[in-house]
């Protein structure tokens, strides 16, 4: 049976931080999780992550390739009128990144420290005498003291005996269009509410345009997953992102390729989940060296407490930011975010 100091489980932003860390603290530690299916779309980094890169040593990772200078989110929201948000400041501003590429070079870094990582999943775990036996899909056991899970919301540890709770149904349709080459872009973010959800434009790096519709499952129109044409009418009927796609050449109608994915949108323009992650993996990261190196639990709990008070500030933000949009009270979307929040 394999010996390791540490497991931790998801490639994530989050895994590949906590495994950046106990590697630089000498910490032997395995990271187990499948190849990455992180399609390559694009997201925001808060101005807020540039801390944790620079501690991660991953801050030189954001260059044209990967990443573009947000130069400002704006929003139709509560109102038909375009507003900027509170991030203005070009030193507040985060990064349009091309997350595929970001992951893939933050993946290079820990294959450069020597983490060693298995492509498959843990099937099963149990306590043994020294520590944790982890069961890996492979048939391989590993046995460790500690266990990290940052599978987010697959919540590998989990297992069949906890319920899970879901926040909402939230979908994002989206396409990633490649501007023509004499079009001048502004990399900002522009966020329109609408009836059944909302809307999000971003510049990628490549002088690409992801474009995409965030709304609930249940709610897509009949057809809309087979039909371009559906998705370009009712991005059509928008204030704000209409007029930016006309004036960069863009038809929705047709969009290379439409993709679906289940969402996580606790707040549409401050984009800290990325953020978070980071943070995530460094404060595991650090409890683990705490609890392994002095047999100190001051840090996990630590981490414990702000973790689930950063869960109910995000809570409370995501509150007001929908509750601020009066637009569409009577339409499903908009009713199911009044609360309670949480669905079995």
């Amino acid at each position: 049976m394999t010996e390791r100091q540490a497991v931790i489980l998801g490639a994530g932003m989050a895994g590949m931080a906590c495994a950046r860390i106990l590697s630089r603290r000498g910490i032997d530690a395995l990271l187990v999780a499948p190849p990455s299916d992180v399609a390559s779309r694009g997201e925001t980094l808060s101005f807020r992550a540039g801390p944790y890169l620079e501690t991660l040593g991953w801050h030189g990772l954001l260059d044209a390739e990967t990443a573009l200078v947000n130069q400002g989110s704006y929003s139709v929201w509560g109102n038909r009128a375009l507003r900027r948000g509170m991030f203005h400041q070009e030193e507040m501003s985060g990064w349009h990144i091309d997350r595929y590429r970001l992951e893939a070079r933050m993946a290079e870094t820990l294959e450069a420290d020597g983490v060693d990582r298995v492509f498959c999943e843990a099937r099963q775990f149990s306590r043994s005498e020294t520590g944790i036996a982890v069961e890996l899909a492979d048939g391989s056991p590993v046995n460790t003291r500690l266990l990290v899970d940052c599978s987010g919301r697959s919540a590998v540890t989990a297992g069949p005996a906890v319920t899970l709770r879901r926040l909402d149904k939230l979908v994002a349709c989206y396409s990633v269009f490649t501007l023509d080459e004499d079009v001048e872009a502004i990399p900002v973010t522009l966020v329109e509410a609408v009836a059944i959800g909302w809307w999000y434009t971003s510049l990628l790096p490549g002088s690409r345009m992801l474009v995409g519709l965030f709304t609930d499952s249940d709610l897509l129109p009949a057809g809309f997953r087979k039909n371009a044409g559906l998705w370009a009418d009712l991005a059509s009927q928008t204030t704000a992102i209409s007029p930016r796609l006309s004036s960069l050449g863009m038809d929705l109608a047709a969009a290379p390729e439409l993709h679906f994915a289940a969402a996580s949108a606790l707040d549409p323009l401050a984009a800290n989940g990325l953020a978070t992650a980071l943070w995530s993996g460094i404060q595991a990261a650090e409890s683990v060296v705490g609890l392994l190196t002095q047999n100190d639990g001051t840090k996990a709990v630590q981490y414990q407490q702000q973790f689930l008070q950063g869960i109910a500030s995000h809570l409370a933000v995501q509150t007001a930011m929908y509750a601020s949009e009066h637009r569409f009270t009577d339409a499903p979307f908009w009713q199911r975010r009044r609360g309670p929040w949480l669905e079995n």
